[in-house]
Order: C-alpha cells, then sequence, then structure tokens
C-alpha cells in the first residue's frame, strides 16, 4: 500500500545551477516545511535521485544536514523519516527556545543591524503586506521566515544561528500546516511593522513584552 506522503505523490526540480548538495538540501527541506512531505514520510534515495537527476552522494550529505537540523532522522540500514513532533515538544520546548534566541538577537540588534538592514526588513514587511492581500500564505510565512532570520543570523554566533534555523524550520512547517484565515494574516503583518518600530526605538522592555506576546 502507498503512503500518501512518500515520493511517490510529491515531484523534485531537476538542477542546473547551484551546487549539488545545496540544491538537494533545499528541496528537500523546502518540501518539509511546506508540508509536501509530512511527518513519517520516507526519503528513499534511489528515488530522490532518479527526480533530481543526482548521483546519491549529493543526497546523502543533503540527508546528513537534514538530520542535524532535526528535519528528518535516518535509522541504520533501513530508511530515513520524516520526524513527527508532538504538541507537547512544540509548546513546552520549541516555542520557549525560539523566543529565547529571537529575544536576545532583537534586543541586540538594537545596536548592531545597519541602514543596509532596515531597509531590508522595510522591504520584507512590504512583500508582506502584498502576500497577505493575496491570501498567499506560503509567500507570507517564507518573508516571515526570512524576516527573522535576518535579524538572528546578524546578531549570534553561527553555531547557534545553526540551532536556531532547526528550531524555526520546524515551527515554520507547523506553521503552515495550520493555515490562517486573511485576518490573521494580516495581524502577522502588523506583528512584524510593530516589532521593526521597536528594534529601531531601541526599547528593550517593550521588545520583550512583545515577543512574549506573539511567539507561541
Amino acid at each position: 500500500m502507498t503512503n500518501p506522503n512518500d515520493l511517490e505523490n510529491f515531484q523534485f526540480k531537476k538542477n542546473d545551477t547551484v551546487s549539488l548538495r545545496q540544491f538537494v538540501y533545499k528541496e528537500i527541506r523546502e518540501a518539509i516545511i511546506k508540508g509536501h512531505l509530512e511527518p513519517g514520510a520516507r526519503l528513499r534515495e534511489v528515488e530522490i535521485s532518479k527526480q533530481m537527476n543526482v548521483s546519491r552522494g549529493p543526497i546523502r550529505e543533503a540527508i546528513r544536514i537534514l538530520e542535524q537540523e532535526g528535519l528528518v532522522i535516518s535509522h541504520p540500514y533501513r530508511e530515513t523519516v520524516v520526524v513527527d513532533l508532538s504538541e507537547e515538544e512544540v509548546i513546552h520546548l520549541l516555542v520557549p527556545t525560539r523566543r529565547n534566541f529571537e529575544l536576545f538577537a532583537a534586543q541586540k540588534a538594537v545596536s548592531v543591524l545597519t541602514d543596509d538592514d532596515f531597509a531590508y526588513l522595510d522591504n520584507i514587511i512590504l512583500n508582506m503586506q502584498e502576500a497577505s492581500n493575496q491570501d498567499d500564505l506560503d509567500r507570507l510565512s517564507d518573508l516571515d521566515l526570512k524576516f527573522h532570520e535576518r535579524i538572528v543570523e546578524r546578531c549570534v554566533s553561527p553555531a547557534m544561528f545553526r540551532i536556531w534555523n532547526s528550531i524555526s524550520g520546524k515551527l515554520h512547517a507547523r506553521f503552515l500546516i495550520q493555515g490562517y484565515s486573511h485576518s490573521s494574516l494580516q495581524t502577522v503583518v502588523e506583528e512584524h511593522r510593530e516589532m521593526l518600530q521597536l528594534i529601531r526605538s531601541g526599547d528593550n522592555e517593550r521588545i520583550e513584552q512583545h515577543l512574549q506576546k506573539h511567539i507561541k
């Protein structure tokens, strides 16, 4: 019997541009985060190799990175599957950890972000508004991730950024799978607009209050 979440029902792209490992990694990660490959879905190297027209070496390397990020788990001599997280893990572990990371980064951002960073973040918010107006959850969610990614990457060490990236990827997938109404998409835009204003103002107390309220 075919598992509806496996590769028989999802088609990866072929690559003509970037490095093979990076291409394979990005394609599989995006498929997981956007819910095309759901928790429990099996990742078979042979099938991925055929779909992407690449050798199995880059696939193994990509899967190793995804395993380090906590998005997949590989069983020796068996199969690799997409990780399934319990609601308890999300609520009591991942969300508080992400909140602490982003609180540290946002408060540090007050003195770290440059004019170029603020211009980049302003542009993301403009694009988020456009995505909200079009009820485009996928695009809004991607922009949401890019907004926080820019702040965290600029304000923490590479090792800490990798940990944050793993956590945010799991929560990003949950955000997409849940789905949102138009009104809640607009709320997401307003929250990010307010967050950027608070960083500009340098009000660390209100930054903390904002993150405590909205990262949940």
